[in-house]
């Protein structure tokens, strides 16, 4: 339906999570349109799903056609609409030139198919990864579709990406960590606090042991919702959260960590903004 109202039919611009809060009923559709989205049924993975996630990219992670996954959500919407895609919009690096940076040492190689396989969740360990990942070297990944949306987040930590389709469920994603240039200042992270900022702190939040993920995460991030830009908070966690640490680093607030043994770990986070 040519004229239909822009805020009446999804879009491929539009944030999944956007479209699940204002169409509930199209999580079923997304769930039957490509395995990839099963674990979408986890109220818990709803909520910490990145909002940076388009229709058009969560399509191509889906192994679909963005212009088809649209038609087909509003179609479920008893709406005939199929919204171009914007130019652009998909980022895919498909098919783009392989970059010089492609023959850099191998920091480390991961292969997170078959947590995908069998529904999970591989960001945590991506994270992990990416971490331990020098300057002037290589991340290499082996994922069943291309994570589109991983580049935005590990670019914002110095990476470049390139991908490669080698077969129908099995990319390789290089991701290369750039040199650290003179003058170049780091937003987020432990180089942001010092030790006399453990001194004080205008908030505390306690993880225990039997807080099932993502809850820790969400506990903390609502605490820190509540504090004002450069205030303090101190987090009493029983392990190294390294879902959240990216999630801090993305947002923009500095943190220290310290790992006091087993099951003791404290992060004082300042909250940026």
């Amino acid at each position: 339906m040519a004229g239909a109202d822009r805020q009446e039919v999804v879009r491929p611009e539009m944030k999944v999570a956007e479209v699940l809060r204002r169409w509930p009923q199209l999580l079923q559709v997304l769930a039957e349109a490509s395995p990839a989205f099963q674990k979408l049924k986890n109220p818990l993975l709803r909520k910490t799903m990145p909002n940076l996630v388009t229709v058009a990219q969560a399509a191509k992670i889906g192994g679909l056609e963005p212009e088809e996954l649209v038609a087909r959500l509003n179609r479920a919407l008893g709406v005939e609409a199929r919204p171009e895609v914007p130019v652009g919009e998909v980022e895919s690096l498909l098919g783009t030139p392989p970059p010089p940076w492609l023959s850099a040492p191998l920091g480390f190689h991961l292969d997170v198919r078959p947590i995908l396989e069998q529904g999970g969740e591989p960001f945590q360990a991506i994270m992990a990864a990416a971490r331990e990942v020098g300057p002037g070297t290589k991340l290499v990944l082996e994922v069943l579709f291309e994570p589109i949306p991983l580049y935005k987040v590990l670019g914002k930590q110095g990476f470049l990406a390139w991908c490669e389709r080698l077969g129908e469920r099995h990319y390789r994603v290089h991701f290369y960590r750039q040199g650290v240039r003179e003058g170049q200042g780091v937003v987020a992270g432990p180089a942001s606090l010092s030790e006399e900022d453990w001194r004080d702190y205008q908030a505390e939040v306690f993880i225990e042991e039997n807080l099932e993920p993502p809850l820790p995460m969400m506990r903390v991030l609502e605490a820190l919702a509540r504090l004002r830009p450069g205030e303090k908070l101190l987090v009493h966690h029983v392990r190294r959260p390294v879902h959240l640490l990216a999630r801090l680093e993305e947002e923009g607030h500095a943190y220290l960590l310290k790992d006091l043994g087993p099951g003791q770990v404290r992060i004082l986070i300042r909250k940026g903004g």
